[in-house]
């Protein structure tokens, strides 16, 4: 997962160190070591292999009553999938596809140095040069990171984290901790802006954003680890996304139109 993969590493043994919960594993070791350690061990790692899951469950209200009848569905799930290999430190892979709202969504990114190969789903390649990537591009998500600023965190998992440590589970044949990380919405807010990814907006995608963000509901995110306590390697990573959206905000009536 690149260089993020130890920087969020690092957040999150904060988090954990913060917030106190019973565990069923037979460890000596509490949740935010193993974490702490884990940071420390994919630090070391020359190649990485990653899978990545990430599920967005969003219930929407506000939507105006349509004259002919027909309904409008008041919830969606996206399911976004990753596959990839890094060779560090400037050469990696990683394939995406995204289902959701009707449709299905695919690239691959090749990343050889300062250059970035991605590919859409037609099949077409393109060559960026990384530095005129954007912090905020869908593209550079995963290479954006760096290490979160650890005395803003402090504060952010004293009010907005649930740690749940659910003890030693075995996935693939392996005994593994599982541990997860519950986030608010104010978290999640300072998860994106520890990643860098709302730095660059211009005053209209800066407005858009708090737009949405203000009309988000019952927004929550679960990070859930699954780490080998024997070579502190993490195994599997999953992030789910529960949210409420309210677009009557965004719409504007026009005289007339039923709503």
């Amino acid at each position: 997962m690149r260089r993020s993969i130890p920087a969020f590493l690092a957040m999150v043994a904060i988090l954990l160190f913060m917030s106190a919960c019973g565990s069923n594993s037979s460890s000596s070791l509490s949740a935010g070591q193993v974490i702490s350690n884990t940071s420390s061990a994919m630090k070391q790692l020359k190649t990485v292999h990653v899978n990545m899951t990430v599920a967005v469950t969003a219930g929407v209200s506000g939507l105006p009553t349509t004259t002919t009848g027909s309904s409008t569905p008041n919830s969606y799930t996206i399911n976004i999938n990753g596959s990839g290999d890094e060779v560090l430190p400037d050469q990696a892979s990683l394939k995406v596809s995204l289902g959701g709202l009707g449709s299905n969504y695919s690239f691959a990114e090749i990343t050889k140095g300062q250059q970035v190969y991605i590919q859409n789903k037609q099949g077409q390649w393109y060559v960026i040069d990384k530095s005129k990537l954007s912090s905020n591009s869908s593209t550079s998500v995963l290479s954006s990171a760096s290490v979160p600023d650890f005395n803003k965190l402090l504060d952010l998992a004293q009010k907005n984290a649930k740690l749940t440590d659910h003890g030693d589970e075995t996935l693939n044949g392996a005994s593994l901790r599982h541990i997860s990380v519950t986030l608010d919405k104010n978290g999640i807010k300072q998860l994106l802006q520890s990643y860098g990814q709302l730095q660059g907006m211009t005053g209209t995608s800066q407005q858009t954003f708090d737009q949405f963000f203000n009309s988000a509901k019952d927004l929550n995110a679960t990070l859930d680890f699954w780490i080998d306590e024997s070579t502190s390697y993490l195994h599997r990573f999953e992030m789910k996304f529960n949210l409420n959206l309210d677009l009557s905000q965004f719409i504007t009536p026009t005289p007339g139109s039923t709503t």
